[in-house]
């Protein structure tokens, strides 16, 4: 069920920006097709960024979508111009989001506004999570800050 929930979250995410962002017409729409995947085939099949737990399911018009396989820390950062919506699929691990810090949970959904800090500390071996940027992410709106 909670899967179900960050689905059409995410889902509505990229329909708010596109229906927002853009009049698109249906010859433009058609470039992009619909996909399915397990998240363990992504993880088996699909190759990750390099030196980067990230592995790029899809990129639409208005979002990316992203399988993210953290064994290690991930640093606070935030993003200046992206949303961002993230599933936990298996895992737990300490979440900062601005000033608070959460344990977060396989089947935990979180929101991230742009300009939210956030960084992610691990409390199992691995954490596998689905994350869903809007607008599309291209990898550059990444800004690191000091933990403190």
């Amino acid at each position: 069920m909670k899967f179900y929930v960050f689905a059409l979250c995410s889902v509505s995410l990229c329909l708010l920006t596109s229906w927002t962002g853009s009049q698109s017409t249906p010859d433009k729409r058609s470039q992009f097709e619909p996909k399915l995947m397990s998240v363990d085939s992504i993880l088996e099949h699909i190759k990750p960024q390099e030196n980067s737990p990230v592995r790029i399911f899809t990129q639409g018009e208005h979002c990316t979508v992203n399988v993210i396989q953290a064994k290690s820390q991930i640093k606070s950062h935030y993003h200046a111009k992206h949303e961002e919506v993230v599933y936990v699929v298996s895992g737990t691990g300490t979440m900062r989001l601005g000033n608070r810090t959460y344990t977060v949970k396989s089947g935990d959904l979180m929101y991230i506004p742009k300009n939210t800090v956030h960084g992610f500390t691990l409390q199992s071996q691995e954490c596998v999570v689905v994350s869903v940027f809007s607008p599309t992410f291209d990898g550059k709106d990444r800004i690191f800050v000091d933990d403190k």
